[in-house]
């Protein structure tokens, strides 16, 4: 028996493939017409979607951000997203992200969609006004509380520095009856407005502007003129390369229901 017998009929090549699709072009052809056109009435009439993005550096007082990066995203999402329904997801404009950065966790990206690039933007500018607005209040009262508690230290301070100045005039008129507890009063006294500065200077130090400043907007809302749905490049590609693929693949079938009917009549 030769090599030839060993091999079975009913199988075939990339060659015997190519054939029968070379044969069948047109059927090929059509499935992927049909697909692309079917795709190019979808993105024709699925609305246009376009988004604005912006950021937003979460501000602090005394080295502690104002708020928690996480959960002022969720309370956002919340906010302008109050329901998780179909109706929800297709509503527009939206408030469609806020995501915190990774390598800087003060740092929140915000993305809105519109269906138009303006209003995606305007939609966006309208929630970085009302979200400084809160971010300033919310600063404005933990910043006055800071500068109260170094007022009242420094207030402190300069209460009890006479005392100790009188305590040490006292101490040279009276050198040689200085009694041991007057000398261990005054020695409480000096470390006592000894941490009162060190206070004092921490406390000025929380409140310089490197430590201490109010949340602000690092890029202000921006529209991309390209929309960001449909994906309408993408969706045709994909509609080609399907078709192509159904065609290939209904070649195939007919011309084994050819060869089944073939043999049907032997």
């Amino acid at each position: 028996m030769s090599l030839e017998e060993k091999v079975p009929q009913d199988e075939f090549g990339l060659r015997d493939v190519w054939e029968i699709v070379l044969g069948r072009k047109w059927l090929v052809i059509a499935s992927a017409a049909i697909c692309v056109g079917l795709a190019l009435a979808y993105v024709t009439l699925v609305t246009t979607v376009y988004e604005s993005r912006a950021m937003v550096q979460i501000g602090k007082v005394a080295g502690q951000p104002l708020d928690n990066a996480l959960q002022l995203a969720s309370r956002l999402k919340n906010h302008y997203t109050p329901v998780n329904t179909d109706l929800a997801q297709k509503q527009l404009p939206k408030l469609y992200a806020v995501t915190p950065d990774k390598k800087d966790g003060i740092i929140l990206t915000l993305e809105a969609r519109a269906r138009s690039p303006q209003k995606a933007q305007q939609y966006l500018q309208g929630i970085i006004q009302r979200l400084l607005a809160n971010q300033q209040q919310r600063y404005d009262q933990l910043f006055k509380a800071r500068q109260a508690q170094l007022g009242q230290l420094q207030a402190q301070y300069e209460d009890l520095r006479p005392a100790l100045n009188t305590k040490g005039r006292m101490g040279k008129a009276q050198a040689d009856s200085t009694s041991a507890l007057l000398l261990l009063e005054q020695s409480r006294r000096t470390e006592t407005l000894s941490g009162l500065l060190v206070a004092i200077a921490n406390m000025q130090n929380e409140l310089a502007p490197v430590n201490t400043m109010p949340t602000i907007e690092t890029l202000s809302p921006r529209y991309d003129p390209n929309p960001v749905a449909p994906k309408r490049l993408l969706i045709l590609m994909l509609a080609l390369v399907g078709g192509l693929m159904l065609g290939v693949f209904l070649a195939l079938v007919q011309n084994g229901s050819r060869r089944q009917r073939e043999r049907a009549s032997f």
